[in-house]
């Protein structure tokens, strides 16, 4: 059993939250100040399609989901700007990590977080209306600004899925992980081996 010290979860600052210069208020509401965590890693992300579909795979098959991958790969915020489609994706470390940064992020939905936790990040947000061909509201697609891992285990799943093990320092690494020798390329959205 791992030390609660080394509890981690994944932070994602949306392309919304850059586009409407709010980068610097989420670091400022998540720092170690107000959460007692720690950065245990941080990098700046270029979304692709294959890595928007496994952190969203969940959602695959409902109505919001082509509109969820466009916004998080930046393709909403920044439709003629292709180098600022980016995210930052962050790794907070320490006790009580997933507990604490949902707390401060507030309820996902920005409409409730206004009413249930005015003051969260995520009250700051929108909810847009997807619609079909036909100008009828099919769906709503949540404009959060971030997304913080539900439980420990997503917070697993997610901090493998987005930061390689050297992105993490090694006395920082929460969670096993191996070297691996093969050689991995993509084609045509999707992973092939040597």
């Amino acid at each position: 059993m791992r030390s609660k010290e080394f509890d981690q979860t994944l932070v994602l600052i949306k392309p919304d939250a850059m586009k409407n210069s709010l980068t610097g208020y989420v670091l400022s509401q998540l720092s170690e100040f107000h959460t007692g965590l720690i950065f245990a890693g941080l990098k700046v992300v270029k979304v692709t399609k294959m890595l928007a579909e496994e952190h969203y795979a969940e959602h695959r098959g409902k109505g919001f989901y082509p509109a969820l991958l466009e916004y998080i790969m930046g393709h909403l915020h920044y439709p003629d700007e292709p180098h600022r489609q980016r995210t930052v994706a962050i790794v907070y470390q320490g006790p009580g990590a997933v507990e604490k940064i949902r707390a401060v992020a507030g309820p996902t939905n920005p409409h409730v977080a206004r009413d249930q936790k005015p003051g969260c990040i995520r009250a700051l947000g929108t909810v847009v209306p997807i619609k079909n061909e036909y100008g009828e509201e099919i769906d709503q697609r949540m404009d959060n600004l971030i997304h913080a891992s539900a439980t420990n285990e997503e917070a697993e799943r997610e901090i493998k899925l987005w930061f390689a093990p050297s992105d993490i320092p090694p006395n920082m690494r929460a969670y096993a992980t191996k070297w691996c020798q093969d050689h991995f390329y993509y084609k045509e959205d999707r992973v092939f081996s040597e």
